[in-house]
C-alpha cells in the first residue's frame, strides 16, 4: 500500500496536497508540475493528500478501499449533533447478554469500524484477538479473578472462584459470547509512546463499541481484565498473544433494556470563561 506519484494529465496544479501534508513528500517542479518524492520525508500513508485532492490525481498501489459518497465533505450532514449525543447518552455498559453469538458479518463490520480509527503518525501497531470460545473465556475468567480476588472483596482466589460457582455467575466477562483485545507485539517502556499506543487503543476500541451500538449489540470495557494480565502472564498465554495488551472489549446482544440516561457530574473546564 502506498502513493506511487501524481496523474499530471488530471492534476490542476492547486497546491492543496503540499499545504495538507505534513511530511512534505509533495514539491513544485521547475516546470510548476507537482512532484512527488517520498525520499524527502517518508509518507506515513495518512492518505489526507488523497481525501483533499479535488481531481483525485494521486496515484496509488494496493489501496483499493478509496471511496466517497454524498456528505464526506461535510460530515455533519451525515448525522445531525442531537442525534449523535442521544447515541451517546443512551450507551451503557453492557453486563448481561443473551446465549446467542454474533453473527460473524456483524463481527466484520465493528472491526471495520475499527480499521477507521485514528492513530499518533499513523502507526497502526495495533493488532486484534477475538475469542468466541466458551472455555477459553471461562478459563480466563478464573485467571483474572485468582489475579483480582481482593478487589473484588475475598480473602483468595479459591474462595472467589468457589463464590461465583456457587451462584453461577461469570463476574468478569458476564456471559458474553465474544471478547475482542487489542493489543501490540512489542512492550513499550518509554512512557510517553505508550500513552500514545494507550490513546491509540482507546480510539480504535470507542470506534467498535460504538459500531456495535449501532448493529444493536452491547459492549464493556474489559478493564479487570486489561489490569491482570499485569500480575498474571499466564493469560497472554491463554490468549496465545505476546506483547501489550491496552484495550478489550466483551461483545454480545444485550440481555436488558435501558429506559433512560444515567446522570452524570458537570465536567470542570477551565478557560470557557475567557470565549
Amino acid at each position: 500500500m502506498s502513493i506511487i506519484g501524481i496523474n499530471q494529465e488530471e492534476c490542476s496544479k492547486c497546491k492543496l496536497c503540499l499545504q495538507e501534508c505534513r511530511r512534505s513528500p509533495f514539491y513544485v517542479m521547475e516546470n510548476g508540475d507537482i512532484g512527488f518524492n517520498e525520499k524527502m520525508l517518508p509518507c506515513i500513508m495518512c492518505g489526507h493528500c488523497i481525501a483533499i485532492c479535488p481531481e483525485n490525481a494521486i496515484l496509488t498501489k494496493g489501496m483499493e478501499d478509496i471511496d466517497t459518497y454524498p456528505g464526506i465533505e461535510s460530515p455533519e450532514t451525515l448525522i445531525e449533533y442531537d442525534k449523535l449525543f442521544q447515541l451517546l447518552r443512551a450507551k451503557r455498559s453492557i453486563r448481561r447478554y443473551k446465549n446467542k453469538k454474533v453473527p460473524k458479518e456483524l463481527i466484520i463490520k465493528v472491526f471495520e469500524a475499527m480499521r477507521y480509527a485514528p492513530s499518533a503518525a499513523n502507526t497502526r501497531l495495533w493488532r486484534y484477538l477475538i475469542i468466541s470460545d466458551q472455555k477459553k473465556l471461562s478459563e480466563l475468567s478464573t485467571e483474572v479473578i485468582k489475579t483480582n480476588y481482593l478487589y473484588m472483596g475475598f480473602d483468595s482466589g479459591e474462595k472467589a472462584i468457589d463464590y461465583y460457582k456457587s451462584i453461577k455467575r461469570d463476574p468478569i466477562f458476564f456471559g458474553a459470547p465474544h471478547l475482542i483485545v487489542l493489543y501490540y507485539e512489542t512492550v513499550q517502556k518509554n512512557m510517553t509512546l505508550l500513552a500514545y499506543r494507550g490513546n491509540d487503543a482507546g480510539i480504535a476500541t470507542t470506534y467498535g463499541m460504538l459500531a456495535a451500538e449501532s448493529l444493536g449489540l452491547g459492549t464493556c470495557w474489559m478493564g479487570g481484565f486489561q489490569g491482570a494480565i499485569a500480575g498474571n502472564k499466564g493469560i497472554l498465554d491463554i490468549l496465545g498473544i505476546n506483547g501489550h495488551v491496552l484495550g478489550a472489549f466483551i461483545l454480545g446482544f444485550p440481555a436488558i433494556k435501558y429506559l433512560r440516561t444515567t446522570p452524570r457530574s458537570p465536567l470542570k473546564i477551565k478557560g470557557l470563561e475567557d470565549l
